[in-house]
């Protein structure tokens, strides 16, 4: 590895990019934004209804493209459900829900971003349908069913003291609706119990069965045919079941509440990445490939107790055979947190630099070279980005992070305007986690409350006035709305929208080598302090290098950037984005100089991106500084220039960046 050639590791990525291959990789080079259609905008046509729709999404397709510079769009079920699980329970994989829109508002949609150059990823979801779903109809009718064999399907146990029915074994459901969690449940028609490894209204699928798998892929085929790019696959590790249907182990570990935590009580190594799952995923593959190279795969896949690291990487497949286009990879999730995801008594640190650099390096280092990294650091499932860092201002530092990290980004909506977390009153909840549990981290009603697009009304622009949504608008949308944020240069949507267009433009940081960097403080930081720095680099050979730094630590240092530039070179250190003050220095009228590389100060929780050339022009550098927690700093990539260094001293002049380019 190394950055042209020089001698400092890094982190490539060999494939072609999407810019100049006619668009079939658009993936590698683009960023992903998901919208939750429930609480993204409902266009009130013809009606209001309180609920998102697809006539809402097209409305906003400029917005997306023009405004914030979005390429794709990762949509969450649209399809027919009784919404138990919002649209995780579908009854119709191939019907869109009416409250939603019409198939022709669908293909509007497409249309529409087509034009815009958009693409459209659909939510495919093939562990389970509902248990309204025609085919569970017919298979729950009759053992003899043609459909019988589609689900999962066995004989209970009959306690012989008490002659009560007992499941099949101790398998649990995701949704615990009570101490006994069972994952079965029995059906008095035909004496058996059938498997689910959500809610008892979402059976799960038989994926050993030959017809299910083509039933299925042809669902995969009617939206591409509909013209859709791609898919995100929801719950793959759960898709397949031990054949032997044997107990899992009790995790010796486990503490928590029998119900809202009742899952965690077991290791799922028998509902969960059993073997077989490699051909799954090639299978949906080929079909995808039937409609050319450009259509995209990722799937859900959280590494656990069960799923390592390891696991979750041998998923891209190989070279030869590849499987997914990218399983996300939700580390920076875990990673930004001050609680584990769905469990407050795991204490973390997500101001521990040191554990992030190992995280980030770990996983990009373990990568094939062929093999397309992602990050992600919000979704439909987690408590959002701003809430859990309890600040706007270390928000910004991680989302900067975010789409600096070499890969694919993915953003979850509203993060781009820092929304946060919505109070749900009791007797609002929606969530099924909710209604057991309504204080717990595994209840989602909060990051699913309606997205705050300006105060026309009190329902912030998503839905008519006095109109009631389907989760209530935050009351904060006064204070954090789309509207307001995109008229100020200083606001978090200002963040995204100009890193968004630097990363466009800087081919670095659309496709560049990751160089990993250890950057260390000057003057009397304390060792913790020092352990507060995450540093990166991004380069391509001969071309931008860009180096990025945060401070995650809450008091101010001292960075000398100076001494990470092997050079003798005169070198120009340029100031080309700042997360506290976004649009800066996108401004020819800005003073953005910096005064001495030496002694850089980064105000707490902020992150700064540094453009660096040599006075020869062979080599140039931009360098990303971030702050989280009080302090300035700026980072330099080590940097080998491959010359005779025939100059006695080290000079740098300072310019000022007109733009981007």
């Amino acid at each position: 590895g190394g950055v042209g050639g020089v001698g400092v590791g890094g982190y490539s990525n060999a494939a072609a990019l999407g810019h100049d291959d006619g668009g079939k990789n658009w993936w590698r080079t683009g960023v992903v934004y998901q919208v939750y259609p429930r609480s993204f905008l409902d266009a009130c046509e013809p009606n209001c209804t309180g609920i998102g729709s697809l006539i809402g999404i097209k409305h906003k397709i400029p917005y997306l493209v023009n405004d914030l510079g979005i390429d794709a769009i990762w949509i969450s079920p649209i399809y027919q459900s009784p919404m138990k699980d919002f649209g995780y329970d579908i009854s119709n994989f191939t019907a869109i829900w009416p409250t939603f829109g019409t198939m022709q508002d669908f293909d509007d949609l497409i249309s529409t971003a087509k034009q815009y150059g958009l693409r459209v990823l659909m939510d495919f979801v093939p562990n389970h349908s509902s248990n309204l779903h025609p085919w569970f109809i017919d298979s729950a009718s009759s053992k003899n069913s043609a459909h019988r064999d589609w689900y999962v399907w066995r004989n209970g146990i009959v306690n012989e003291t008490t002659g009560e029915k007992l499941p099949p074994n101790n398998w649990r459901t995701m949704f615990c609706p009570d101490a006994n969690c069972y994952g079965w449940t029995y059906d008095n028609r035909t004496d058996q119990w059938y498997y689910h490894c959500f809610l008892k209204e979402q059976p799960d699928l038989n994926w050993k069965n030959p017809d299910v798998v083509e039933a299925m892929h042809d669902v995969l085929r009617f939206w591409l045919r509909k013209g859709v790019d791609g898919f995100r696959v929801d719950a793959f590790p759960n898709i397949l079941e031990d054949p032997q249907f044997r107990n899992e182990p009790i995790d010796p570990t486990w503490h928590g509440d029998p119900v809202a935590d009742g899952y965690g009580k077991l290791l799922h190594k028998y509902t969960e990445n059993v073997d077989g799952l490699h051909d799954v995923v090639r299978g949906m593959r080929k079909v995808l490939d039937e409609f050319g190279e450009d259509k995209v795969l990722i799937g859900e896949i959280y590494a656990d107790k069960v799923v390592t690291e390891k696991d979750v990487i041998s998923y891209y497949g190989t070279s030869a055979s590849p499987e997914f286009s990218m399983p996300f990879n939700m580390e920076l999730i875990g990673f930004f947190d001050y609680t584990g995801t769905f469990d407050p008594s795991i204490k973390n640190n997500p101001r521990n630099a040191s554990k992030l650099k190992e995280i980030v390096d770990t996983y990009l280092l373990s990568l094939p070279q062929w093999a397309q990294p992602n990050f992600v650091l919000g979704n439909h499932d987690v408590r959002r980005i701003t809430s859990r860092l309890k600040s706007s201002n270390f928000a910004r530092a991680a989302n900067t992070i975010l789409l600096t990290l070499h890969g694919t980004p993915t953003i979850y909506n509203g993060d781009e305007i820092g929304q946060l977390d919505g109070y749900v009153p009791p007797g609002r909840h929606q969530d099924p986690n909710c209604l057991v549990d309504p204080k717990g981290l595994r209840c989602r009603d909060p990051e699913r409350t309606p997205l705050q697009w300006n105060t026309i009304n009190a329902n912030a622009g998503f839905s008519g006035k006095d109109v009631e949504t389907w989760l209530p608008v935050s009351s904060n949308y006064l204070q954090t709305n789309i509207e307001a944020q995109m008229a100020d240069d200083m606001s978090m949507f200002s963040l995204f929208a100009n890193l968004l267009n630097l990363r466009k433009s800087a081919e670095a940081l659309y496709s560049g080598k990751y160089i990993p960097l250890a950057i260390s403080t000057i003057g009397n930081a304390t060792n913790a302090a020092e352990n507060h720095i995450f540093a990166f680099g991004r380069g391509s050979s001969g071309k931008v290098e860009y180096l990025i730094v945060a401070n995650l630590g809450e008091e101010l240092l001292l960075v000398d950037a100076l001494s990470a530039l092997s050079s003798k070179e005169q070198v120009h250190a340029h100031i080309v984005f700042d997360s506290l003050k976004p649009s800066s220095y996108n401004n020819s009228s800005t003073n953005n100089t910096t005064n001495s590389m030496k002694e850089i100060r980064l105000s707490p929780e902020q992150a700064i991106v540094l453009k660096i050339s040599y006075s020869d022009q062979r080599r140039v550098v931009a360098i990303a500084v971030g702050s989280v927690g009080g302090v300035c700093l700026i980072i330099v990539a080590a940097i080998v220039i491959l010359r005779k260094r025939n100059r006695s001293s080290s000079r740098i002049a300072y310019t000022q960046v007109k733009n981007y380019e």
